[in-house]
């Protein structure tokens, strides 16, 4: 019988490597599959650490956000290792966003002012921007949406137009947790596209 667990429980451990080091070399369903494995670790994270108007949709990405880089940097091979590393990961990022509000809160009000119109056309004229960062910044988008599928377009654009999760549900007729799915892989496809060296 102690045989018998001790097998199930190396085959079982087997299969969860698979999973993280599918999960590495870019597998969406892997990913997902890993981030599933350690949802009742986030939601539990975000309920302990209070975070002012850190709202859960948000926590939701930021902790995908974290796995991806956890999968980067990790290079042990037990999952319980893992599982420590991106708990803490986890842990820094909170206390992170917590301290970057209380900065924010720390700023004399004296010192707050709103945009002059100047500063408004700077951000707005586009004529203002190096021409090489937008030459970047096409190519970047225009490899992103080649690399994306059609759903993943689909629901990038309609997003991008204004639609909400719900009209895109029945424009789309499909579930949130597909057009989630779709942004996920999508935000994972452009940050890698952001990353490379033109």
């Amino acid at each position: 019988m102690h045989c018998t667990n001790k097998t199930n429980h190396k085959i079982r451990n087997q299969r969860e490597v698979k999973i993280l080091v599918d999960a590495r070399a870019g597998k969406d369903k892997e990913f997902q599959a890993l981030f599933n494995q350690y949802w009742p670790l986030v939601r539990r994270l975000w309920q302990e650490y209070y975070v002012a108007d850190l709202e859960f949709e948000d926590w939701h990405q930021e902790a995908e956000m974290v796995l991806m880089r956890v999968l980067e940097r990790y290079r042990g091979g037990s999952m319980n290792s893992f599982a420590g590393f991106y708990k803490q990961s986890l842990i820094n990022r909170l206390l992170d966003l917590y301290r970057a509000r209380q900065a924010y809160k720390r700023i004399p009000a004296s010192q707050l002012s709103s945009l002059g119109d100047e500063d408004a056309n700077l951000l707005v004229d586009g004529r203002r921007n190096r021409p090489e960062d937008i030459v970047y910044c096409q190519k970047c988008l225009e490899n992103f949406m080649q690399q994306c599928s059609t759903f993943e377009r689909q629901v990038i654009i309609l997003l991008h137009q204004g639609d909400s999760i719900a009209d895109l549900e029945s424009k789309l007729n499909c579930d949130e947790r597909k057009i989630r799915s779709a942004l996920t892989r999508g935000r994972r496809k452009l940050i890698a596209e952001l990353r490379q060296k033109y």
